[in-house]
């Protein structure tokens, strides 16, 4: 009898729940699905962000202390490589090498060794090779013949290496300190391509060590100093190194192409923070990497309270979806209860099948009004305005065949043409790509509608006309008008400019009009189209903001422009020698040339710039600059100049192209020293005087030979050669813009025989001075 008894709640229960209808479970689900999952993703997605951003504030935390190492590491980098440059720039040591037999030479020589190696407690000891008697010389005083020796291996990887001073890893010392050390190898003497000797400055590999145990911020992050190959130079960690471990940690923060930033890496079932620094400038690496089983133990609470909360809000969700349901259920029943006696009366009468339940008539009733819908849509779709731009597309590509189809066509969409000339405007949004950058798609289209609409307002109030958007950046406007050819023109050049001037004053857009020829035949109207695009392009010289007729610029078109002889050739030297306000002159000039020609083909421009592109591009190759180093990776030059739309910005682009390599050259060229300054400043105040190099050399009380090897070192050409290109540059700015003679000329700029100026003048310039002043008047 108990037993029965509590068996009558149970079954209470389960004749309720199935006496609940259809409906309701459907409800129950879907308020069930709809509350639960967003509970449970949340609390996922809140315990994985708070992971995620103590992983990245870790991380950024890391990239800081790197960021710190590195500055510390380069700090010492640069200035063991300023001790082996000071010493290999020391007159003593190119002296000797000169003269490896002098014993008073030699004893200097280890003096200055001895000094410098004294300078800084990080210095191991300093060498010296002198490759032609094949003798080190140690700071420690010792001499020695070089035979080869695994201790002296930097003679070696210093001989073969193609660089002028080279890193090697950390390796063991000699015999008497058997402490690992790192060796910065440089050739003697400093930038030059043959050199005689080698100097090697030897730095204990545990000042490195200390340096990073210090800086080191958390005791779980062990830090590592690579070289470009994945070799171990130094290291925080004071446990057990695995070199294979290492480089594979090396080989993982090389997939990514960034100069620095971290990744999460697994191994054997932990995640460690890995972070890397590729941006010391001797092709060192510095990585870190920080177990992170530590900081999710931290958050074991944080996941107990997250699960925690989680399941109750998942009670919470399953009552309020209960009553919910039955909140809803009640009104959508009735709602069914009246639908139902009139679908299945319709139905009936249509042969339809049966509805199963009360989903399938809801199902039922959706189709109905999708239905609906779908064929409001399409009536959408085939508005008027959408059809007529179709047509004039159409048209304007020649895609129909007959006068009657475009009649019919015309009958159609209610238009009326009733004057006898046709012809095309081609609208170009000028600088578009400025407006794709500031404006989303949205915005562009609104912009490009608000054009058209514009250009078509005015164009209808003293004609006919038709508009469509033709290309991403091109609106075509149809304008049939009358007239006299000349009457057309005038009425056109007024209708182009008003156009132009409205949509700048409303929108604050430029835009240039290219206007084709009038045609008497609406089927001709693709040829004022294409003469309309081709106008256009003329822009590059005309510029931006105009209004360009066909038969006015594009059939006297010009194709005939080259280069002026050696153009090339100047700027390599105005670059090489650092002269900027001459390099820009010289695009000066270039620009005004071509800015004369109006009818001058867009290709033969474009042409023009492209060359003076790749040669100075190839050029850079002699200045040993990398281009990466200069435009960034993957930047491409020609693309750039391709989407320049008028010759001042071709010409603006390009002098900010020579801007930026004189830049970078002189960022790599040493500074000079004040006897090549005042013998500069000499040279340029008395170069019509006649000079020598003995003469220049006593303005500043130095050997001429000692002068001119200097000169040469710093300046890249001789003093006779600067002096040279001095007077032309001078010569030519006289035969521009003076009316003296050459005879006057040669004089003034320093040449006592005229025909020894022309002589220099045809050398260098390719022509006289006399065809010179011809060709530029």
């Amino acid at each position: 009898m108990k037993q029965v008894m509590a068996l009558v709640p149970f079954n209470n229960l389960r004749t309720y729940v199935q006496g609940l209808p259809k409906v309701f479970w459907t409800y129950f689900v879907s308020y069930l699905i709809v509350i639960l999952l967003p509970i449970v993703a949340l609390s996922y997605a809140s315990y994985n962000f708070t992971v995620s951003t103590l992983e990245d504030e870790l991380s950024q935390a890391t990239i800081h202390s790197s960021k710190q190492k590195k500055g510390s590491i380069e700090n010492m980098i640069v200035e063991m490589q300023s001790i082996a440059i000071r010493i290999g720039l020391d007159g003593r040591i190119a002296s000797f090498l000169n003269d490896s037999a002098n014993s008073f030479l030699l004893n200097e020589t280890r003096d200055i060794l001895k000094t410098a190696a004294s300078a800084n407690e990080a210095i191991q000891s300093i060498d010296f090779y002198a490759k032609d008697a094949n003798l080190i010389i140690a700071s420690d005083g010792y001499t020695r013949t070089y035979t080869e020796s695994q201790k002296d291996i930097w003679i070696k990887e210093g001989m073969t290496s193609g660089s002028s001073g080279i890193w090697l890893s950390s390796r063991q010392g000699n015999e008497i300190d058997l402490n690992k050390i790192v060796t910065y190898v440089v050739k003697v003497p400093v930038q030059r391509k043959e050199f005689q000797g080698l100097l090697a400055v030897h730095v204990h590999e545990f000042a490195l060590s200390n340096l990073l145990q210090k800086m080191e911020g958390n005791r779980h992050t062990a830090t590592y100093i690579l070289d470009n190959l994945g070799n171990v130079v130094s290291t925080s960690n004071t446990a057990a190194l695995d070199p294979e471990y290492v480089r594979q940690l090396f080989v993982e923060s090389g997939k990514d192409q960034a100069v620095n930033g971290y990744r999460i890496m697994k191994q054997d079932g932990s995640r460690n923070l890995i972070t890397y620094d590729k941006s010391l400038h001797n092709q060192w690496s510095i990585l870190t990497e920080t177990p992170l089983h530590y900081l999710l133990s931290k958050l074991s609470y944080v996941r107990t309270v997250a699960w925690v909360t989680c399941v109750l809000l998942v009670v919470l969700g399953i009552i309020l979806s209960y009553f919910m349901s039955r909140k809803m259920v009640s009104p959508i029943q009735s709602l069914i209860n009246k639908t139902l006696p009139y679908n299945k009366k319709g139905d009936a009468a249509k042969g339809a099948r049966p509805l199963k339940n009360e989903l399938d008539t809801i199902s039922h009733i959706l189709d109905h009004v999708f239905s609906k819908n779908e064929s409001w849509e399409q009536q959408f779709r085939m508005n008027l305005p959408v059809l007529r731009e179709r047509f004039l597309l159409a048209l304007i590509n020649n895609k129909f065949n007959s006068m009657h189809e475009i009649n019919g066509k015309l009958d159609y969409l209610h238009l009326q043409f009733p004057y006898e000339q046709y012809v095309a405007f081609l609208i170009e949004i000028d600088d578009f790509s400025l407006l794709v950058d500031s404006y989303s798609v949205m915005d562009q289209n609104l912009y490009k509608y608000a054009i058209i609409n514009i250009a078509d307002e005015i164009a209808a109030e003293r004609h006919i006309s038709l508009g469509a958007e033709s290309d991403e950046n091109q609106l075509v406007l149809l304008v049939n008008a009358s007239g006299s050819p000349q009457e057309l023109k005038q009425d056109l050049a007024a209708l182009g400019e008003q156009i132009k001037t409205v949509i700048y004053q409303l929108l604050k857009i430029s835009v240039t009009i290219g206007i084709g020829n009038s045609y008497t035949q609406i089927m001709q109207t693709h040829y004022s189209y294409k003469e309309a695009s081709e106008v256009i392009r003329a822009k590059i010289v005309a510029g931006i903001n105009t209004v360009l007729f066909y038969e006015d610029l594009v059939k006297e078109a010009d194709f005939e422009f080259y280069l002026p002889p050696h153009f090339a050739t100047h700027m390599n030297n105005f670059l090489k020698a650092g002269q900027l306000d001459e390099a820009l002159g010289s695009l000066e000039e270039l620009y005004l040339q071509i800015k004369t020609k109006t009818k001058l083909n867009e290709e033969v421009i474009f042409r023009t710039y492209s060359l003076i592109i790749e040669d100075i591009l190839r050029n850079l190759q002699e200045f040993n600059v990398n281009t990466e180093a200069i435009f960034g990776k993957n930047h491409n030059l020609f693309r750039e100049l391709a989407s320049k739309e008028t010759i001042h910005a071709i010409h603006e682009w390009t002098c900010g192209i020579v801007r930026r390599i004189h830049e970078s050259l002189q960022q790599l060229q040493p500074k000079k020293n004040t006897y090549i300054d005042t013998v500069l400043t000499y040279m340029d105040h008395h170069f019509h005087q006649d000079l020598s190099v003995e003469m220049i050399a006593e303005q500043v009380n130095l050997n001429h030979a000692y002068l001119s090897r200097m000169f040469k070192q710093e300046v890249g050409k001789t003093i006779l050669e600067y002096l040279t290109l001095k007077r032309l540059e001078v010569s030519k700015v006289l035969l521009k813009e003076s009316e003296q003679t050459i005879h006057e000329i040669a004089t003034g700029v320093g040449y006592n025989n005229v025909n020894s100026f022309i002589r220099f003048f045809k050398r260098y310039e390719g022509l006289t001075p006399g065809d010179f002043r011809k060709s530029i008047r």
